[in-house]
């Protein structure tokens, strides 16, 4: 009898679930997620428009300042430093994405990576190009004799060159393709960051305090990526996690 009257009472609570309330909460749950999915969409949408505004910034300038005259009389000097400094600045802004995911256990910023590392290779596609053109006006003669007489010419063109194949298989095409070999390839741009830095280093002789900055934030993101700081970092994190919910569960 008391186990007959506990089957009646466990059927009588959840008769509610059978007649109705079981299938609201599934519908609760569905609206929770679209809605969790939509702000995450608004969210990304607004990040990759802040980036492609940034982007922007450097090439809508020049074409101000030349709809306005204001453009500098030393034209190729003044073009092959902003587009080289935008590209250095875009790469190093897209390589510090991974580290920023190590320290905040978040992939939130992953997206942007890519489009950070295109415009990074676009700018110095456009210094290379300013510098060919404006400096030099395609006299190969003169370029190639730069390139051998001077270290940072050959330092900057080792470094868009193994940029090359990393903006050429950017899409989600090639990463398909590639599989495993896709992450091999692209890091090329262990080589090609410090080549960019060194390139900027031996470039700029009289102020070298950007430099020095770019130098400093690239040596902590590499020793972020290092696999055993990676692993100790994402060990503290997890304990402090587990500190901070054992102290709300005791509370």
């Amino acid at each position: 009898m008391p186990m007959r009257l506990a089957v009646e009472a466990d059927s009588y609570w959840k008769m509610p679930f059978d007649y109705g309330l079981r299938p609201l909460l599934r519908e609760e749950v569905s609206l929770i997620i679209v809605s969790v999915k939509k702000s995450s969409m608004r969210s990304s949408l607004l990040r990759n428009t802040l980036v492609h505004v940034i982007a922007s910034l450097p090439l809508l300038l020049t074409a101000y300042e030349y709809l306005t005259g204001t453009l500098p009389v030393v034209l190729d000097r003044h073009l092959v430093i902003r587009f080289g400094a935008a590209g250095l600045a875009f790469l190093v802004a897209s390589f510090t994405i991974t580290p920023i995911s190590i320290l905040t256990g978040s992939p939130t910023l992953k997206p942007i990576r890519r489009p950070l590392g295109v415009y990074g290779f676009c700018y110095i596609a456009l210094h290379l190009l300013a510098y060919a053109w404006l400096s030099n006006y395609f006299e190969w003669d003169l370029i190639l004799r730069d390139i051998g007489e001077r270290r940072a010419m050959s330092a900057g063109l080792l470094a868009f060159a193994l940029l090359i194949p990393l903006a050429l298989t950017s899409t989600n095409g090639w990463q398909k393709r590639l599989g495993r070999r896709w992450k091999a390839l692209h890091r090329l741009v262990y080589f090609a960051v410090p080549l960019s830095i060194l390139h900027y280093f031996w470039l700029e002789r009289d102020i070298r305090d950007w430099v020095l900055v770019y130098l400093a934030v690239v040596v902590l993101l590499f020793i972020i990526r290092v696999p055993a700081i990676r692993h100790a970092i994402a060990h503290r994190r997890q304990h402090s996690q587990m500190t901070v919910g054992g102290n709300k569960d005791a509370g």
